[in-house]
């Protein structure tokens, strides 16, 4: 009994190491017979060549379904990796194009033996436009305060003047500027150039030339100046056949910004103007108060009107 107990020991160690030779064997077959395998999904790409046109949106349909033929480990490891179609577009004949796909078109990591054997559908429309170019300005955008102690002597300017966009001719047709990402005003401590980049986030397919930019800013330190005497007077056109008294006839005025502008200031320019209208007249004999609002400030300069507002009388006689 114990011969016959070992001898079945040993057989049945042979036997289940044969038979792990042979499974072992067939999955290698089958991992290197030919299959067959469809991906869904596989996006359609396209490389324009032709200047002279460009891509409106998407192709139709923008993904296609890929039949691949291969030794089965490859495929299953395809599946993981995602191909896609790239259409090289070499020259464009029309505006609305149908392009028949090529298996050969298909792009894939190097897996040996894969093929792509059919794409459906087997075409896809393309819509273009012809490409044109304009020059428009830049269009700063400024965040903050400049530090308090300092003010723009001459507002930012920007080089190059004009910025080349070129692209699509439907999208081209609503964009009259080229807007800069916002520069952040507090940051600023002296003068110099500033880097300021486009923002090409807002025009996705389309060609900026240059993408980078220069703001030249000027600043100097900042200054107030008190002026006095400055006259009370009525709107143009309002009150000009007399009739009316305006107390206070004169006013103060402080003044501030940059120390050259604060100082080439001419007071005589100033009027501090009555809000009214012709029709908010104070009657005959009566009175009424108004706002005031200064007139004749440089450009650059602020400004804060030292009194509330004013009163004018109507010193014609009333109605018995």
């Amino acid at each position: 009994m114990g011969y016959l107990s070992g001898f079945f020991s040993r057989n049945w160690t042979l036997k289940l190491s044969a038979f792990g030779i042979a499974l072992l064997l067939w999955v290698a077959v089958r991992a290197e017979a030919p299959n067959r395998q469809e991906l869904t999904g596989v996006p359609v790409r396209v490389e324009l060549a032709d200047p002279q046109w460009a891509l409106v949106g998407d192709p139709t349909p923008t993904t296609v379904t890929v039949r691949f033929g291969g030794p089965s480990r490859e495929l299953i490891r395809l599946a993981l990796e995602r191909p896609t179609v790239v259409i090289p577009l070499e020259e464009v004949m029309s505006g609305d194009t149908v392009v028949l796909l090529r298996n050969a078109w298909v792009r894939l990591q190097d897996r040996p033996g894969v093929i792509a054997e059919d794409i459906q559908p087997s075409s896809v429309r393309l819509t273009l436009e012809p490409v044109e170019r304009a020059d428009l300005p830049p269009a700063p955008r400024w965040e903050g305060d400049l530090p308090d102690h300092l003010a723009f002597t001459a507002l930012p300017v920007i080089e190059p003047p004009l910025v080349r966009i070129s692209g699509p001719r439907s999208r081209l047709l609503p964009i009259d500027s080229i807007p800069l990402r916002p520069v952040d005003l507090s940051q600023v401590t002296g003068s110099g150039r500033i880097i300021v980049e486009v923002d090409t986030s807002l025009f996705p397919g389309l060609e900026i030339q240059p993408t980078s930019l220069e703001a030249e800013v000027v600043v100097e330190d900042r200054v107030e100046r008190m002026i006095s005497g400055i006259p009370v007077v009525l709107p143009e056109g309002i009150g000009a056949d007399g009739g009316f008294q305006l107390r206070p006839a004169t006013g103060a005025v402080l003044i501030s910004g940059a120390r050259s502008a604060v100082e080439r200031a001419d007071p005589t320019t100033f009027r501090l103007v009555l809000e009214v209208e012709a029709g908010g007249l104070p009657p005959a004999g009566d009175e009424a108060a108004f706002p005031i609002r200064l007139a004749g400030l440089p450009p650059l300069l602020e400004a804060e009107v030292r009194i509330d507002g004013a009163i004018l009388r109507n010193t014609a006689e009333g109605t018995p």
